[in-house]
């Protein structure tokens, strides 16, 4: 039997929104389904922690990179140290 731990409301890229669900069984499986129930993960106990914190370590080195990159476009703009625009 399955129980349910907790849903979290994700948005995709087109602004849709759906709910996902983290369940456990008496067998100590965890499983994440998504509500229209065709999405079904079913990870054991060791597996969904490391799932999770290399997923969780993925997603933040991603946004690493995003953020560099915006900060990179931005110091690439303002080269021009005395303020006018002949260079």
């Amino acid at each position: 039997m399955w129980r349910e731990i907790n849903r979290y409301k994700i948005v995709d890229g087109d602004g849709n929104t759906e709910e996902m669900i983290l369940e456990r069984n008496n067998k100590g499986i965890f499983r994440i389904r998504n509500d229209f129930g065709n999405l079904n993960i079913e990870l054991d106990t060791m597996s969904a922690v490391e799932y999770l914190r290399k997923m969780l370590e993925d997603v933040r080195n991603e946004i690493d990179i995003d953020l560099n990159d915006i900060w990179d476009d931005l110091t690439d703009e303002d080269t021009d140290c005395d303020g006018d625009s002949d260079g």
